[in-house]
């Protein structure tokens, strides 16, 4: 329901920053009762998908209480007993709660909950959940953010911290992985054994962790630390890379923060299958398989920086998120963004030759797009329900978290940025922390008012824009906030766009760091600019030098022509934040569009190979916003004529010696010309696999993807016929997996129909139907929508709970239709919960931006493309060439 409200105060109600996180850590279980210790016996049994558990939990009772209240959902509790006297459970499915009591008091002090109960083995990765396979079925759980409570009753809030001790009963032959070590295992009658590990360091409940299955360790021992990947059986070879990749990382981690990893074991498990990402459980971190097995066969470049990334963001959890763990959901940014952050700069450091820092700034693009959008939280958000807390994991809370880190890292100085976080993770270990906590760290380590600029960014939402207006005397520097017409619009009111300009400023000021450096090079300056406090910078600056704050600069025509003449020769890191702001605020329609047209056509084909694999997925991405036509064809003739000299440096095949920023570069750009149909990628894809002759072992894994996308994307019935008849045939789950998505990438309605319908048969894998379907829709999002109405139970039978309530509004997001926005508002009042629509205001934000972009912005493109190619003399047939096969 929309709001009419006066203009003013629907802004302030829209803008206005949160208050500080409350020093009064927030709980959905009565107060007075901590948990300090659980026992745990349980019996899963992995054939019928069900188990049986006795769980012993030591309390500490604060004041005198009638009943003990712990979270507890969907599970059978058959007895109970408090301090050895029989207790009455009421189990309350609406709060996910389960109320013990005796009938008599319970003191203050300590005491003993004693519980037998039983629970289901799920389908998706919420709780304790099946994973199967060819030849076989693991059993590995997933908590977070509030899903121990399908395991064991617990009090499942991260703020209640205790010591866990886990034994389980599970077939002799199969391999057990929980938090720490074994401490005994002893047979049982029956093909079973009785495992018991030793008990956990004191933790949070979402990190308890177990796993079972037909499983090998490959390990080392690295300091005091055994360091293993645990894979199926057979893929040894393929874990190599993980365990080499972790060894590096666990160093440089203990050296970082200042204090070793505590845990005597990590386990870096690789689950057999696709299940949603990857969790940072204490000592037995659980990997998606394909974000931690590495082949040398069938792996990429670009696999084996994903890989490491994942691993390396994963691991900086065991400081921040396992060790010292945010108090409540509402700072879930400090393990998130931090391990983000953390991960892009132990990247850099040994590996600076992928360029992940500048992989950042696309990051942090993307969630400086989504923050400038209506709907928009802060960093810091208020999470009142287990519902809100599972939406919370978005690119504002990575993305957004990642960037202010590093900007905040920049302005108090690398040295003492680290003191403070030291400092942090040394007040707080094994116990919690809210983001002020940290802020008083880094103040008294830096002696300077970090926490005041970091407050600015965390507490409230949106993107500053920082506008540059030249004059004799300087460049003058002000600050507004950046929203697009489509976000005015959004507000229903009448005034002006300068009147609501206005009021946004009036509300919203953030005390930004920009730094300065002159267009011919020269030391860094610094100036705190605000909405009440403008400054001057020398004439002629490059404003944000480095790309490292969070804002976005428009520059008046005068700078903005001093600023192309030297494009060419600025650092990477500021050509790319230029091309990122000028299309962002060509889209909003605060600047002119062709300031990034004219941006794109200087930069030079040996720019850095990031630019150019960033600037490859825009003009892709700008692709996707054409209808088919004579304007989309100009549209591509354009964009090809644009990348194919980048191309044409690396050419089509890998050479001896090449950096691996090449191997990547090459991949996306042949990915990016296969999606906007450049017609020589797409004759050499097909040529290339029909020349396989369905041995996808002669093609040589740079050349694998991009082969195998363009042969589906531009497949006729019997292409996909063939692809299709390799995923079936392929008996390694990554590689079946990769096929049947590549599948999904076709052009063709009719061919994307059968997609559809092979995500819902037995033929796929259950767990890929999302996956699928997802891939589908970012080319035929109205198609997509009608068959997931149909069939939305079969599709997501297998997600957990996170991706089951984001599935229909990232669907539907990929539309630029605004009658998609109804119809996805239409179904939201019906099927999603109140407290679980922050997703779909994001996505009906998204579909009203990319319908505005398709009304009123791609008009303008076309008329440069069109002045621009008459200036020029161009035609298609003179475009440049393609560099030889």
């Amino acid at each position: 329901m929309r709001l009419i409200l006066p203009a003013l105060g629907l802004l302030a109600a829209l803008l206005a920053p949160l208050a500080a996180t409350s020093a009064v850590v927030p709980t959905q279980l009565p107060r007075g009762v901590e948990p300090l210790a659980y026992d745990l016996l349980f019996t899963p049994d992995a054939s019928k998908l069900v188990f049986t558990g006795h769980v012993t939990v030591t309390v500490d009772v604060a004041r005198p209480a009638n009943r003990l209240v712990l979270n507890a959902l969907n599970l059978e509790i058959s007895g109970a007993t408090i301090d050895g006297v029989a207790a009455k459970v009421v189990l309350d499915p609406q709060t996910q709660t389960a109320a013990f009591a005796t009938g008599q008091a319970i003191g203050s002090g300590r005491h003993v909950l004693a519980v037998d109960y039983a629970g289901k083995i799920a389908d998706s990765a919420t709780g304790l959940f099946h994973v199967d396979y060819a030849g076989g079925r693991m059993l590995t759980t997933q908590f977070e953010p509030a899903d121990a409570r399908r395991f064991l009753p617990v009090f499942d809030e991260p703020a209640k911290k205790a010591v866990f001790t886990l034994t389980a009963i599970v077939p002799a032959q199969e391999l057990a992985i929980s938090n720490m070590p074994e401490a005994a295992s002893e047979p049982l009658p029956g093909g079973l054994k009785r495992v018991r590990f030793e008990p956990t360091p004191r933790m949070s409940s979402y990190l308890l962790f177990f796993g079972l299955g037909d499983m090998e360790r490959v390990s080392r021992d690295v300091g005091a630390t055994r360091l293993s990947v645990v894979i199926r059986k057979g893929q040894a070879a393929q874990a190599r890379y993980a365990l080499e990749s972790a060894e590096q990382l666990l160093g440089y981690y203990n050296d970082y923060f200042g204090r070793a990893y505590p845990l005597p074991k990590l386990d870096l498990v690789a689950a057999p299958g696709d299940v949603s990402g990857s969790m940072e459980n204490w000592g037995a971190i659980l990997f998606s398989q394909s974000n931690v097995i590495f082949d040398p066969k069938l792996s990429s470049v670009a696999d084996e920086e994903d890989v490491y990334r994942i691993i390396a963001h994963e691991m900086a959890h065991l400081w921040s998120g396992d060790l010292v763990t945010m108090s409540w959901w509402d700072d879930l940014w400090l393990n998130e963004g931090f391990a983000s952050w953390m991960a892009s700069k132990a990247t850099d450091h040994f590996h600076p030759e992928w360029g992940p820092l500048l992989l950042a700034l696309g990051d942090k693009d993307e969630a400086m797009l989504m923050d400038a959008r209506p709907g928009a939280h802060p960093v810091i958000q208020r999470v009142a329900s287990v519902a809100q807390a599972e939406q919370a994991f978005d690119a504002i809370t990575y993305k957004k978290g990642e960037a202010v880190i590093r900007m905040l890292e920049a302005y108090a100085g690398a040295d003492a940025w680290r003191a403070g976080v030291r400092a942090y993770i040394a007040d707080h270990a094994y116990d919690t922390a809210t983001s002020n906590d940290l802020w008083r760290a880094i103040d008294h380590a830096t002696g300077k008012p970090v926490s005041a600029v970091a407050r600015d960014f965390t507490t409230q939402p949106g993107v500053p824009l920082i506008r540059v207006a030249s004059s004799p005397a300087g460049d003058s520097l002000t600050q507004f906030r950046l929203a697009s017409d489509a976000h005015f619009q959004a507000l229903n009111v009448t005034l002006s766009r300068r009147d609501i300009e206005a009021q946004a400023a009036a509300v919203m000021s953030w005390r930004a760091p920009v730094r300065l450096r002159a267009l011919g090079g020269g030391p860094l300056s610094e100036r705190t600019v605000s909405r009440t406090a403008p400054q001057v910078a020398p004439a002629g600056s490059v404003v944000n030098a480095g790309q490292l704050g969070y804002f976005r600069v428009a520059y008046d025509r005068t700078a903005f022509e001093r600023l192309i003449a030297t494009f060419a020769h600025l650092p990477a890191a500021d050509q790319l934040g230029l091309l990122k702001d000028a299309l962002a605020l060509g889209m909003a329609g605060e600047q002119p569009l062709t300031n990034f047209l004219r941006l794109t056509e200087a930069l030079p084909p040996d720019a850095d190979p990031m630019i150019w694999r960033e600037q490859a997925r825009t003009l892709a991405g700008l692709d996707g916003y054409y209808a088919r036509g004579p304007r989309r064809a100009a549209f591509r003739s354009w964009a090809s004529g644009v990348l194919t000299p980048a191309l044409a440096r690396v050419g089509f095949d890998a050479r001896a010696g090449e950096p691996p920023s090449d191997a990547v570069l090459r991949e996306t750009l042949l990915l990016a010309l296969s999606q906007i149909g450049d017609p020589s990628v797409g004759a050499e894809a097909r040529r290339r696999f029909a020349a396989a002759a369905g041995d996808l072992a002669t093609l040589a894994p740079g050349e694998r993807r991009w082969v195998l996308v363009g042969a589906a994307r531009f497949a006729d019935a019997p292409t996909f016929k063939a692809l299709q008849q390799l995923a079936r045939a392929a008996k390694d789950p990554l590689e079946r997996n990769e096929l049947y998505l590549d599948l999904a990438d076709v052009e063709d309605e009719t061919l994307a129909k059968l997609v559809l319908a092979l995500a819902i048969s037995d033929e796929a894998p259950t767990n890929l139907a999302p996956a699928l379907v997802r891939e589908v829709a970012a080319l035929h999002p109205d198609l997509v929508w009608g068959f997931t109405m149909e069939n939305l139970p079969a599709i997501t039978r297998n997600l957990d709970t996170l991706s089951r309530s984001t599935f229909i509004p990232r669907v539907a997001a990929t539309s630029n239709d605004l009658d998609m926005a109804r119809r996805l508002l239409t179904y939201a009042a019906k099927n999603i919960p109140p407290d679980a629509q922050g997703e779909v205001q994001v996505a009906v934000a998204r579909i009203r931006n990319n319908a505005d972009i398709q009304a009123r912005r791609l008009s303008r493109i076309d008329a440069w493309i069109a002045a621009d190619a008459t200036s020029r003399k161009l035609s298609a047939g003179e475009r440049r060439p393609h560099p030889s096969s």
